[in-house]
């Protein structure tokens, strides 16, 4: 904490008291600045970036300006804290200034400790405070659920429902989808989003150790009765949420245990006959064929039961191709702020890359490319990216399936190439316009009826690009 870049503005009529308080703050290293008016001080809270107002109750024979002072202060800025003094303080006067929002009192006259202690602290908590919020703010931004397309409005319609309940939900899709920013998501939107959210990964908790982590466990040290003890991912997750991802590789043997904690809500520590009652919801997930699991014995069917009583389907990117868009603004927002770097353009013929490209690893992908834009070309200002600007993973898809359309092509009759490149063509203009035929018809150049006759030739179904 740099003290001579903190502002404390002391309010009181009595110049005396003014110069007193401010000298013993300068003395601290803090900018001490006076005044001896309600007026004079909201002029300096209006102009000025002050940290700390300290005022007097009764000034100019009004006993309410300093909690007028006050009220007109918690109204200006929510974060300033405000200490009150008073050389006729009582119980009453400091309820109604603590009722009012003051920080705390300090009744006249004061030692010097005293006010100091109250000074650093009541700077210190605002900071704190400020932190906090700024944290608040990055977790919503970071957890937003980015897409208007129609299969993942379905998806956040699901969430909406699910979030106020505490059912059970098992989440599926493929790896890079979002499944972990889903479970994130439904707890910070739940009653449980002041406890805890604790993540299970299953696919690293080694056989020998699994229900240990999950459960805890407890050992004798002596005869003397004194024992050593862990406490498991369950407990930690207590009145909050437990997220078991990729489920289904969790141990058979430990799946029939973790049935039983489920349905009782309670279990024993590994080495212990006392029983652990908690109050937990699970969410899970998984990036396999769940059904098939099943019949392979990956997944136990008592286990896929009780948690897949809300059960979500998380799309791959390559099925919300018109969200892309979406993405791409949101990462390059999100990730230039982070890295402190330039916000980067990308050119039409760039989005039209990027929706294009089959994304194997979905939107985590999408992300990391982003990432490696930004990181690449994030110091260069007002730089619009190009096809030429992406990595060679995208690049080189793009080609492989550019050098593939023309040789498929060249199988085909020249009716039936035509028709294939207009198929692929139509539908891909489609996509970036989000099915709005007004758009696609006027950047084709093709009148709208005549469009609508060619998709309908072509059998195309412009409902699945809205």
């Amino acid at each position: 904490m740099v003290k001579n870049k903190i502002s404390v503005l002391i309010v009181d009529d009595e110049i005396d008291i003014c110069e007193m308080v401010a000298e013993i703050l300068k003395d601290e290293g803090y900018n001490a600045i006076t005044a001896n008016s309600y007026e004079i001080a909201v002029e300096i809270l209006k102009n000025q970036n002050i940290t700390l107002l300290i005022t007097d109750i009764w000034m100019n024979n009004n006993t309410n300006s300093g909690l007028e002072l006050l009220s007109w202060s918690k109204l200006n800025d929510s974060f300033l804290p405000v200490i009150m003094m008073s050389g006729h303080g009582n119980i009453e006067t400091a309820m109604k200034a603590a009722k009012n929002g003051a920080y705390d009192f300090i009744e006249k006259p004061f030692k010097s400790e005293r006010l100091i202690l109250l000074v650093d602290k009541a700077i210190k908590e605002r900071n704190l405070k400020i932190k906090v919020l700024d944290f608040e703010l990055k977790e919503n931004e970071r957890m937003k659920l980015v897409g208007g397309s129609s299969v993942f409005k379905n998806v956040k319609q699901q969430l909406n429902k699910f979030s106020q309940t505490n059912s059970r939900v098992l989440i599926s899709g493929p790896s890079g989808s979002g499944k972990e920013l889903i479970a994130r998501w439904i707890h910070k939107k739940s009653n449980r989003n002041s406890f805890p959210f604790i993540i299970a990964s299953c696919a690293t908790l080694s056989p020998e150790r699994v229900e240990q982590v999950l459960f805890g466990w407890s050992e004798k040290l002596n005869d003397n009765q004194s024992r050593q003890y862990s406490v498991g991912l369950f407990e930690q997750a207590n009145n909050g949420t437990l997220f078991f991802d990729e489920i289904c590789d969790l141990p058979v043997q430990t799946q029939g245990k973790l049935v039983q904690a489920i349905q009782d809500q309670s279990f024993y520590k590994i080495g212990s006959n006392k029983k652990i009652n908690v109050d937990v919801r699970v969410i899970s997930a998984s990036n396999k064929n769940l059904l098939k699991s099943m019949e392979e014995g990956i997944l136990r069917e008592d286990l896929f039961y009780r948690l897949s009583v809300a059960p979500i389907e998380v799309p791959s990117l390559n099925k919300r191709g018109e969200d892309i868009n979406d993405l791409v603004e949101y990462f390059l927002k999100f990730i230039s702020k982070e890295l402190g770097s330039n916000y980067l353009h990308l050119s039409p013929e760039t989005l039209v890359v990027l929706q294009n490209y089959d994304w194997p690893g979905n939107v985590r992908q999408l992300k990391n490319i982003i990432e490696w834009l930004i990181i690449m070309y994030g110091n260069q200002e007002n730089l619009i990216i190009k096809p030429s600007h992406l990595p060679p993973e995208i690049l080189g898809y793009n080609e492989i399936k550019k050098h593939d359309n023309i040789i498929n092509n060249f199988n085909l009759s020249l009716k039936d190439a035509r028709k294939n490149f207009e198929e692929n063509y139509l539908k891909e203009q489609l996509k970036r316009f989000k099915g709005n035929i007004a758009k696609t018809s006027t950047y084709i150049g093709m009148d709208r009826s005549a469009l609508h006759r060619k998709l309908k030739e072509l059998n195309i179904n412009i409902n699945i690009y809205n």
